[in-house]
C-alpha cells in the first residue's frame, strides 16, 4: 500500500535534511567522500526497485551527480528536471539545521526551500511514474546535481557529457511555484589602483592608491548608472555592480602604493559577461588611475529564454490551471544551475518555496507548496514536449 503523498512528501524531505551536505565553497574540507554522497545513495535506494538507469556521476573530487533516466513512448527530444543536493553552511544554527521539525503544515530544516523541499516535488511524480507503470510522451531526465551553491560543477559537467538532446530543462528553486524564464549572469574580478608610497607626514610625495580607488569607485557607480538608464527588460532589474571587499595599505604611517578592490557585475539576459567586462574595463580606463585587471574567476552567463517560446507559454497554463490564478513569466535577479544550460533550449526556473527563507535560520517550505509543484512538475513530465 502506498504512502498517502502528503506523508510521502513529508517522509521524503525530513529524511534529505538530516544528511549534511553542506557545500565546503571550493575550500579544503578534509572530506572522505563526495559532499552530495549520502543523499545520492538514499535516491539510489529510492530508484533501486524499477528498471531505470540511474547513474552516478563524479565531479572532481568533492561533488557528484546522481543521473535518473526514464524512456518515453517516442524516441524524441527528452526533458531535463534538474534538482540540486548541496546547501550552504548552517554555522549559525548547527544545532537544529540537519534536525528537521514539522510544525502544522511547514517543514524547517536546512535545504528545506533550497533545494530538498523543490527536489521532493520533482521525485513525487517520478516514483508515481515508476509505480503507475505510466510511461512519458517524451525521455525524462533527472538529474539530482551537485555544487550548485558555489560553482555549479554538476550541471556543467552533465551539459559537457550528456550525449541525450533536450527540448527544455526544467530547474527546481524555491520561486513560490512561478516560472522564472530570465535571470541575470555575473561577472566577478579584482581591480587594483597603483600608486606610490611615501611616509604619511608628507603625503604629498607619494600617490595615495586608496584615494585613486575612491574615484574608481565614484567612476564604478556613474557606469551602472548609465546601464540603468538604458534598461528596458521588464522581467529583471538593470544591471548592478557591487564593490564587495576592498584592501589597501601596508601601515598607518605609509601612504599607501596598491588598493584592490573585489567587484560583483550582475549581467542582464542577453548581454554577455565577457564583453560586459571589457566595456567597464575600457570605461575605468579613461579616469586617469593607473589601474590592473585580474582573470574573471567568475564568468556566468544569464539565462534568457523569451517569454514567448512555446513551452513558457505551455507551463504558464499548467501552472495557472494548478495554482487557480493567472500566471505570468518572471524574471530573478539571483543565478540558478540554468546558466549552465545551452542558451539555444528554452529553461524555466520554477518550484516550491520562498527564496526570502532560502540560507536562512530557520529554513522553511509548505508542504501544500510542495504538492502544488509536484503537481506541476508532473503534468510538465505527461506533455508532450515534442508535438
Amino acid at each position: 500500500m502506498r504512502a498517502h503523498p502528503i506523508d510521502r512528501a513529508t517522509s521524503l524531505l525530513c529524511d534529505l535534511i538530516r544528511f549534511d551536505t553542506v557545500n565546503p565553497m571550493g575550500r579544503d574540507a578534509s572530506l572522505t567522500q563526495p559532499v552530495e554522497r549520502p543523499v545520492v545513495e538514499y535516491l539510489e535506494s529510492l530508484f533501486e526497485p524499477f528498471d531505470v538507469p540511474v547513474t552516478r556521476q563524479a565531479v572532481g573530487e568533492q561533488h557528484e551527480n546522481l543521473v535518473v533516466e526514464i524512456a518515453g513512448e517516442s524516441d524524441g527530444s527528452a526533458v531535463l528536471f534538474d534538482a540540486h543536493m548541496d546547501t550552504v553552511s548552517a554555522n549559525d544554527w548547527v544545532e537544529q539545521a540537519f534536525s528537521p521539525r514539522v510544525e502544522g503544515d511547514i517543514i524547517l530544516g536546512r535545504g528545506a526551500c533550497d533545494d530538498k523541499g523543490p527536489m521532493v516535488s520533482m521525485i513525487l511524480p517520478l516514483l508515481d511514474m515508476l509505480e503507475s507503470g505510466r510511461r512519458p510522451p517524451s525521455k525524462v531526465v533527472f538529474l539530482a546535481s551537485g555544487d550548485e551553491e558555489h560553482s555549479a560543477t554538476g550541471i556543467q559537467h552533465f551539459v559537457e557529457t550528456t550525449a541525450t538532446e533536450f527540448v527544455l530543462g526544467v530547474f527546481a528553486e524555491p520561486t513560490g511555484n512561478m516560472p522564472v524564464v530570465q535571470h541575470k549572469g555575473v561577472a566577478r574580478w579584482d581591480i587594483t589602483a597603483h600608486g606610490k608610497s611615501a611616509h604619511t607626514s608628507q603625503p604629498e610625495m607619494g600617490v595615495n592608491a586608496i584615494h585613486e580607488m575612491m574615484r574608481v569607485i565614484e567612476a564604478i557607480a556613474s557606469y551602472q548608472d548609465s546601464l540603468q538608464a538604458g534598461h528596458d527588460n521588464p522581467l529583471v532589474t538593470g544591471p548592478r555592480i557591487t564593490p564587495s571587499i576592498i584592501q589597501g595599505g601596508i601601515g598607518r604611517n605609509t601612504v599607501p602604493d596598491q588598493c584592490r578592490v573585489s567587484v560583483d557585475f550582475r549581467i542582464v539576459p542577453g548581454r554577455d559577461p565577457q564583453e560586459e567586462r571589457r566595456k567597464l574595463i575600457d570605461f575605468l580606463a579613461d579616469r586617469g588611475v593607473e589601474l590592473s585587471h585580474g582573470d574573471a574567476p567568475v564568468l556566468v552567463n544569464p539565462v534568457s529564454t523569451s517569454p514567448d517560446d512555446p513551452a513558457v507559454h505551455s507551463i504558464m497554463k499548467i501552472c495557472s490551471a494548478v495554482l487557480n490564478e493567472k500566471v505570468r513569466p518572471h524574471g530573478a535577479p539571483y543565478g540558478t544551475n540554468a546558466s549552465r544550460w545551452p542558451g539555444d533550449i528554452p529553461a524555466v526556473v520554477m518550484g516550491p518555496g520562498d527564496i526570502g527563507n532560502a540560507h536562512a535560520i530557520d529554513e522553511r517550505i509548505t508542504i501544500p507548496e510542495m504538492m502544488q509543484a509536484a503537481e506541476i512538475y508532473g503534468q510538465c513530465m505527461m506533455t508532450d514536449w515534442g508535438a
